[in-house]
């Protein structure tokens, strides 16, 4: 499951809601299917609290604003001699 991209993953969630939605699915098959779907869900999850985490340190380091260090040029500007 790893393999799959966020995307991929929702759509086989689709699928799987959907195969178990049908009437004649069969126990054994239902249950496959139902074990897998909460893999996904688990790995769905994870993903996106990670996300959530890198999104929450970018704002954070934004609202931090630029830096203190100094800028130190490596020569004169020109006119400065």
């Amino acid at each position: 499951m790893s393999g799959m991209t966020f995307r991929e993953m929702m759509q086989r969630l689709e699928e799987i809601t959907a195969s178990l939605e049908k009437e004649d699915l069969e126990l054994e098959e239902g249950l496959r299917l139902f074990e897998e779907g909460v893999g996904l869900i688990r790995e769905a999850r994870q993903r996106l609290t990670s996300a959530s985490s890198k999104v929450e340190k970018l704002i954070g380091s934004m609202e931090e604003g630029p830096g203190t260090e100094p800028f130190e040029l490596d020569g004169a500007l020109p006119g400065e001699e």
